[in-house]
């Protein structure tokens, strides 16, 4: 068997290259959504201030390939025992990309997420909540307001209100949550049924909070399309804060040291490199805007070149 397995070209091993998401109808909606506007802005000659946010993490250990020379033939230099990665702390901010003004951080926050690991969140997004999100988002909003800066697109991710209904809700407040918001029901619906009807009540008419605060001063929210980070030039920026951050790891590091590193490590942050990270995300939103405009193109020529077919089946049919 094995030697059949090799002689028809399979490999032992892990696949080598990059992992890819099977993208759900409406997350490809979405991804369609965010290229044709955002590729519209760069193509623009004079294109609005553009915000975008976005939230991260750094734990208190740092484990780093290649961290030190070590001699070999020295017997009493052991190995230490790698540490858990410990506490962390969770960071959040904004970047102005302005055709006028000089691209620069707006309202960074760093926080720690409990007193102990036991007490943080296993996923660091459980921080960023509503109750922390809407304060916080005031804060870019007003140094905006400081600034002069209007009609800005702020690329951001969704956050609705705290009050509205999840699948995981119990039957009878599903019901409640329908009748409310005027939905037909009989209440003898299947649980199933009745969040399939708020889940379209909801994506149509309930907006994230932060929607109404920004295009109450006059912005507009741009929100990124799961599955792609790459498009978000922020997560670039926190890749090389981090990166910043581990390599002056050492095992006598202490927690409050990280906090002072991840400070220095944005203050050091040149206007130049968060520049270069916005070209590189334009550069992958041009390529994938790109692709879906060949996409489309080939769409329509299968379905021209059918509808061509079937008329000539027909004419035959005919004669």
């Amino acid at each position: 068997m094995k030697c059949y397995l090799r002689d028809q070209g399979y490999k032992r091993g892990n696949r080598k290259g990059s992992s890819t998401y099977h993208l759900s109808k409406a997350n490809a909606i979405a991804r369609d959504v965010y290229v044709r506007k955002m590729q519209a802005l760069v193509d623009a000659p004079d294109g609005p201030h553009v915000v975008y946010t976005d939230e991260s993490y750094i734990h208190h250990h740092y484990k780093s390939h290649h961290l030190a020379l070590y001699d070999p033939s020295n017997t009493m230099d052991l190995p230490s025992k790698e540490k858990h990665k410990g506490r962390r702390y969770c960071f959040v901010a904004a970047i102005l990309d302005s055709p006028t003004l000089e691209i620069k951080f707006m309202a960074i926050n760093i926080f720690t997420d409990g007193n102990s690991t036991a007490k943080q969140p296993k996923d660091y997004h459980g921080m960023f909540d509503t109750e922390y999100y809407v304060p916080w988002f005031g804060q870019p909003l007003n140094e905006m307001d400081e600034g002069g800066i209007t009609n800005a697109l702020i690329v951001f991710h969704k956050s609705l209100p705290k009050t509205t209904q999840s699948s995981g809700r119990r039957k009878g407040v599903l019901v409640d949550a329908c009748r409310a918001y005027g939905i037909p029901t009989r209440g003898h619906e299947h649980k199933s049924e009745l969040w399939g009807l708020l889940a379209t009540y909801i994506r149509a008419h309930v907006k994230p909070i932060i929607t109404d605060m920004a295009e109450s001063r006059g912005h507009i929210i741009v929100f990124t399309p799961p599955h792609h980070s790459d498009l978000q030039l922020i997560e670039i920026v926190w890749a090389i804060v981090k990166g910043e951050v581990g390599r002056q790891y050492k095992d006598m590091t202490k927690f409050p040291d990280v906090k002072l590193r991840l400070e220095a490590a944005f203050a050091n942050l040149k206007p130049s490199t968060i520049k270069g990270c916005v070209r590189s995300a334009q550069e992958k939103l041009q390529l994938l805007h790109n692709h879906l405009v060949q996409v489309d193109a080939l769409e329509s020529e299968s379905s021209s070149a059918a509808s061509g077919n079937s008329s000539d089946d027909g004419s035959n049919s005919d004669d």
